[in-house]
């Protein structure tokens, strides 16, 4: 600016005087530039590097974004990863930690969340705002700049100026290429706003799912939240200004219109007024309609996330199919709620383009109907179209606001949704401290077990009764106990007598209803019925947030059986995923917790290891025994009360009826088995509430950037993506969009050949200057009206449903082999964000990019055609901006793959820490686990960052792109003098349109190729993924009607990277043959079984079932034929009636008959009847076996398999649950993997496997009585 003054002054004054102090100024500001650019980080501190350039670079540098360079180059040359990414600034990078608000649900505010994430960050917020401003002042000068060239152009007979040409090409440049240089600083300004408003709440929604009060209703929510619904408020806060500034934008164009048009702007007022309140109508809609559909993907995906926990119980019993059918019945019900707010957008995207289409013929038709003919012309072209470009930026607002505002309503909606899960009751300690000194925070101990003073009672309950709803039966009743400190103390009674949930009450886990519970020390070891493993090394399972002792560290995995088992693995304790319950049982012994809780923690281990644990642990020198640790474990089994210095036995009605010694309780054991140990058939059934007990998730969490051939992008993925929609429905969405660039460019030459005719020419036209605008205008709004339904209603609907069949079928199709390897973040992330992606970005950047496309080549043409010399200019500029786009490509795809791969570990350690919540919470560990929810944030947080940095960098150089075309166009002009005011004015108005049209292909291209990349992992996926499923033959219906079973030399191993778990092994099982399987831990038990399911690999050898290989029949229908037990039961939050449907039992009198005689009728009947919704909390663990065990046995089958059915029952219900398979299925072939003695003495046949290899078999009963049998011998030892 001061050039420009230097240089008028020089002109305009005699003396000279004034102009050089001027051009000295302007030195001096040159000089102090060049400071302001040059690298000071040395200057700062010499010793110290500065890692992020963002915060030592000068305004030129970041205008440019020159810090974007080096990561592009590194993205062109090789495949970019996470150390080619430089370091963020402190701001960017930490996520803030900030007090939670414990107790009662807070009040509500509507806008509270959206208050303190704005002061929070207000410096971000208000930071765009002058850039904004200066970008809206430099685009109001553009309608100016067309003016004064066609009028420079239209003067040159009267006035050459020379002067007045340079001006005007001086005037180009300034004006273009501070929009270039303003809008990158905008743009960098609000990508910072968008990364810590993206931090914040993330780390917010993670922070509170650690201290929620019921896990249970948090986990689905969540995910969502931590996904979509952040998603949603990062972009609405992007377009927060660009908002507010559209407003201003149409409020400064309509006032320009109306001093050119005068009164003919009303009509152009009332239309865009009517826009606008239809576009803040069809806005909330939107956000209202767009909140349900949100609520049915948290449904969709509560579901997924039970069913990849369960995967293994689903393939066993064969439910995969009808797992499937139900998943996508989750989705068409999702799809369909999805149209009402496809519909909004649709409506939202036509009325913005109303403006565009209706604005000029209505604001220049009423002109030119009321203007004064009697002049030279009824229109000139400068008038023409220096409107026609404040028409185009008031479109361009109008679009923007409808779309911007729309954007800002579903992230308000989305807001809203988190502020009510952010205000939900969260945890407090119910537990009272039997003196204050003995209560220990989280922050003060930092999850390390101090040491204390000790008492004598280490927990006293006084009337405690427990419920798990605030109108449900109490589960425990009036239990008043102490619990002497130091020793073992047992809770034993009967299946769902409230043992676990009594265990809870201790933990303080859950609140008593009355009574009070006192305890010597808060934070405690726990060890929950199904075991809590995290997505870490066995290592880092046991020790967690405690210092490392290797002493203590050895002796918890030798007292837990590990060590043998630790060095078979080939990385032996840095084997990701633990051991199960004697990894959960490790980590409470390195505790070195003064108080242990032990759910019935050792179920499913054979007796040898079971006894050398309890012996390492109870025995009077045990590691527990000899230390000052008071230990309670519950129980349903007679077998640990010798161990007991203390036993508290609970009835089937949740009442303590004796407590004592082992003494005291001895003489009375016989009775009491009788009497207490037995099944609890009360209608107020034990349930514990959890995110889910099933199956723990695969655990094996993925660290590096996983990168496929898609996310370098290649043709095959569009032609794929084309396959997947159709080349006819493709066809008929390119012909409307073509109809509607036709209708919106044909206007403007119309309009350019209109201004060139003279008076009487122009009135003789004017019915069909009216006819073509608003004709051809209508033909273009109903063609975008058209295009945008064929697209949303037709081709999004049917893909979306299509990539959800592919992602679920492969998954359920998938190996065992490829859960224990795949990081169960990365598999739900399939079906949260890729599914996400190609349901709302895809199809809005397939249209935008089609759109603009089409755009752009129109007003190539034209430009080219009022301007000859252009058309070189553009081809050139074009292929400069095309190379430059390619290499943008390459680093930008890889950028949004490390996107979608960084929120993996997000989603891993959120689902990770709410499965487990309970465990965290009663090691202190919750400090720890925000530490990692920190890192793994901080780390997602880098290629987001950088992806929207590459977007502003690609915008730049469009910019660049646009002014400098600008730039080529008005010196031809200027020099070569030989176009009209028309030509001149139509090429003009068409580059301010071929900017917007360039800057909509490059995005919208550009975010076409990056959502492609969701497409491209989609396929590989599906490609790359092996199927369990090698034939789909189908067996005879009747099949298998003997139930012979034939194992050839059969060698069997879980991995083609593991040795064999069974070697060589060859048996024959005779039809109706009752077979018990039994051995130590790892002795092949399980694998056994699974071998005849088709969950291991068969290396060597045959299997046949009735002279058939199962090898040659279809895995789902071989599984069918099977009724199966497995482990651990299956949970869905489905109906007792559509549960029992998934596994083919659809009679609703058969049903309830079973549940009758399992017990468990009377309490589904007062919660529903078969109607009831099935949850977590709904059974105890013994409970669910009880019904999976009712489910089975309506099965029809010649072949039951049973894998440790009954591990979490007590011996009466074991026995009543064995007799009943017996009469059910008495001439069907059962094998049962079991280690108790007196379950295995009622089968015909006992197979004993140790190392994977048959060591005997024979009739249980008279190997007893061989005392050189290795059967007997087991049992003479204690180990079975």
């Amino acid at each position: 600016m001061d050039a420009a003054r230097a240089r008028t002054i020089w002109r305009m004054l005699d003396g000279r005087d004034p102009a050089i102090v001027v051009m000295i100024l302007a030195g001096t500001k040159v000089c102090a530039l060049v400071a302001e650019i040059l690298w000071k980080c040395s200057l700062v501190n010499r010793h110290k590097l500065c890692d992020a350039p963002e915060e030592s670079n000068g305004i030129i540098e970041r205008a440019l974004m020159l810090r974007m360079m080096p990561i592009f180059w590194a993205g062109y040359r090789t495949p970019l990863r996470t150390e080619h990414l430089s370091d963020l600034d402190t701001k960017l990078k930490n996520a803030e930690l900030r007090p939670a608000e414990k107790g009662p649900q807070r009040k509500q505010a509507p806008i509270k969340l959206a208050k303190e994430i704005f002061f929070s960050h207000i410096v971000e917020f208000l930071a765009p705002i002058f850039p904004r401003l200066c970008y809206l002042a430099l685009t109001f000068s553009q309608p100016f700049l067309v003016r004064r060239a066609i009028d420079y152009i239209s003067k040159l007979k009267t006035d050459s100026s020379k002067e007045r040409g340079d001006g005007l090409i001086a005037a180009y440049a300034l004006v273009y290429y501070g929009i270039a240089f303003v809008s990158s600083l905008y743009e960098q300004k609000a990508v910072r706003a968008t990364t810590v408003v993206r931090a914040d709440l993330s780390m917010r929604i993670y922070q509170q799912s650690l201290l929620l009060d019921r896990v249970v209703d948090s986990t689905d929510s969540s995910t969502t939240m931590m996904t979509a619904d952040v998603e949603r408020v990062q972009l609405g806060v992007r377009k927060i200004h660009d908002a507010w500034a559209s407003f201003v934008s149409v409020a400064i164009g309509l006032w320009l219109i109306e001093v050119e048009l005068g009164l003919s702007a009303l009509v152009t007022l009332a239309l865009i007024g009517g826009s606008l309140m239809l576009g803040g109508y069809w806005s909330g809609r939107a956000s209202r309609f767009q909140k349900n559909w949100m609520e049915a993907i948290e449904k969709r995906l509560h579901k997924t996330v039970q069913v990849l926990k369960g995967i293994k119980s689903i393939k066993q019993m064969g439910a995969s199919p009808s797992i499937k059918t139900m998943l996508e019945g989750e989705r068409q019900s999702e799809i369909r709620l999805s149209k009402r707010f496809r519909l909004q957008l649709i409506a939202l995207v036509t009325l913005s383009f109303t403006s565009l289409t209706m604005l000029p013929a209505l604001g220049l038709g009423l002109h030119n109907a009321t203007s004064d003919k009697s002049s030279g012309q009824i229109l000139s072209a400068q008038t023409a179209f220096q409107v026609m470009t404040l028409f185009n930026i008031v479109s361009s607002s109008i679009q923007d606001c409808t779309s911007h505002v729309m954007a800002i309503m579903v992230g308000l909606g989305s807001l809203q949704r988190i502020e009510t899960f952010l205000n939900q009751h969260t945890w407090s300690d119910p537990r009272k401290a039997m003196r204050e000194e003995s209560i220990r925070t989280d922050e003060s101990s930092d999850g390390v077990m101090s040491e204390k003073v000790f008492t004598d009672v280490a927990v006293k309950l006084q009337n405690v009764s427990a419920k798990w709803t605030e109108d449900g039966e109490a589960v425990l009743k009036e239990a008043t106990f102490d619990v002497p400190a130091h020793g073992l103390t047992v809770i034993a009674g009967p299946t769902g007598s409230g043992k676990s949930t009594l265990l809870r009450v201790v933990l303080g886990d859950l609140a008593p209803s009355s009574g009070a519970v006192s305890v010597d020390d808060t934070q405690v070891a726990f060890c929950d019925q199904t075991p809590w493993i995290a997505n870490i090394s066995i290592k880092e399972n046991i020790v967690g947030a405690l210092p490392f002792y290797e002493e203590r560290y050895r002796m918890a995995l030798h007292a837990c059986a590990l060590d043998q088992d630790i060095e078979d693995l080939s990385d032996g304790d840095n084997h990701l995923c633990g051991l199960n319950g004697q990894s959960a049982l490790a980590r409470a012994i390195y505790s070195k917790a003064t108080l242990v809780l032990l759910d019935d923690c050792l179920v499913g281990l054979d007796t040898n290891t079971e006894r050398h644990i309890l012996g390492e642990i109870f025995a009077p020198r045990g590691l527990l025994s000899s230390a000052p640790t008071t230990t309670i474990l519950a129980t349903s089994s007679p077998r640990y009360l010798p161990f007991a210095n203390y036993i508290v036995l609970i009835d089937s009605e949740g009442r303590v009826v004796r407590q004592g010694t082992y003494a005291e309780i001895a003489p009375h054991i016989a009775q009491l088995e009788h009497d207490v140990l037995q099944v609890s058939d009360r209608s107020a059934t034990e349930r514990v509430p959890r995110a889910d007990d099933s199956v723990a998730l695969p655990t094996a969490i993925t660290n590096d950037i996983t990168f496929k051939k898609g996310a370098n992008g290649d043709w095959g993925v569009y032609k794929w993506y084309f396959g997947i929609i159709g080349y006819m429905d493709f066809a008929v969405f390119l012909f409307l969009c073509m109809l509607f660039v036709i209708g919106v460019t044909f206007p403007q030459i119309w309009l350019g050949l209109w201004t060139e005719k003279s008076l009487q020419e122009q009135k003789d036209t004017l019915p069909s200057f009216y006819g073509v605008f608003f004709g051809v205008g209508s033909m273009a709004w109903v063609a975008l009206a058209s295009a945008c339904v064929w697209l949303f209603f037709r081709i999004a609907v049917r893909t979306a449903a299509l990539f959800h069949h592919l992602i679920l079928t492969t998954t359920l199709n998938a190996k065992m082999e490829f859960f224990s390897q795949t990081d169960s973040g990365i598999t739900l992330n399939r079906f949260s964000q890729d599914l996400q992606i190609t349901d709302m970005e895809l199809p809005l950047a397939f249209v935008g990019a089609t759109m603009n496309l089409l755009m752009l080549i129109a007003q190539c043409i034209v430009v080219t055609i009022q301007s000859h010399y252009a058309g070189f200019a553009i081809l050139a500029i074009a292929i400069v901006i095309g190379f430059f786009h390619e290499f943008y490509l390459r680093t930008s795809r890889r950028l949004r793959v490390m996107d979608i791969e960084a929120r993996s570990p997000v989603l891993s350690l959120l689902l990770e820490s709410l499965d487990g919540l309970a465990t965290v919470r009663a090691y202190g560990w919750a400090a720890w686990y925000l530490r990692r929810g920190i890192e793994v944030l901080e780390r997602s947080q880098v290629p987001f960052h950088f992806l929207q940095s590459a977007q502003v960098t690609l915008n730049l150089s469009v910019d660049l792109f646009v002014a400098t075309l600008a730039l080529v166009v008005i010196c031809i002009a200027v020099v070569l003098r030989n176009t009209s005011g028309g030509s001149l004015g139509l090429a003009l108005f068409n580059i301010v349109g071929l900017g917007q049209s360039v800057k909509g292909v490059v995005f919208f291209w550009t975010s076409l190729e990056i959502t492609l990349g969701a497409v491209a992992r989609i396929r590989d996926f599906t490609q790359d993924t092996e199927s369990e499923h090698v034939s789909d033959v189908k067996p005879a219906l009747e099949w298998p009607s003997r139930g012979e079973i034939r194992f050839n030399n059969v060698t069997l191993t879980h991995s083609a990277s593991l040795p064999p778990t069974i070697s060589n092994l060859s048996l024959d099982i005779k039809p109706g043959s009752k077979m018990a399987i039994c051995g130590r831990t790892g002795s092949g038990k399980s694998t056994l079984v699974n071998s005849l399911l088709g969950l291991v690999q068969v290396s060597s050898g045959l299997i046949s079932i009735d002279d058939v290989d199962i090898s040659t029949l279809s895995k789902d229908e071989v599984r069918s034929r099977f009724v199966v037990l497995p482990q651990e039961s299956l949970i869905l939050s489905v109906s007792i009636r559509d549960y029992a449907r998934l596994f083919g039992i659809s009679d609703d009198q058969e049903i309830v008959q079973g549940l009758k005689k399992t017990g468990l009728w009377q309490a589904i009947e007062q919660g529903g009847g078969l109607d009831m919704i099935v949850s977590s909390d709904t059974f105890s663990h013994g409970e669910r076996q009880l019904f999976a065990m009712t489910l089975a046995c309506l099965k029809k089958g010649k072949i039951v398999l049973m894998d440790e059915p009954t591990s979490h029952v007590d011996n009466d219900i074991q026995t009543q649950l064995r007799q009943r398979v017996f009469d059910t299925f008495p001439e069907s072939t059962v094998l049962c993997v079991t280690h108790q003695v007196a379950t295995i003495v009622e089968f015909d046949t006992v197979l004993v496997l140790d190392d994977g290899k048959i060591v005997e078999q024979g009739d249980p009963k008279e190997l007893l009585r061989q005392p050189t049998s290795r059967f007997a011998q087991l049992y003479s030892a204690g180990e079975l």
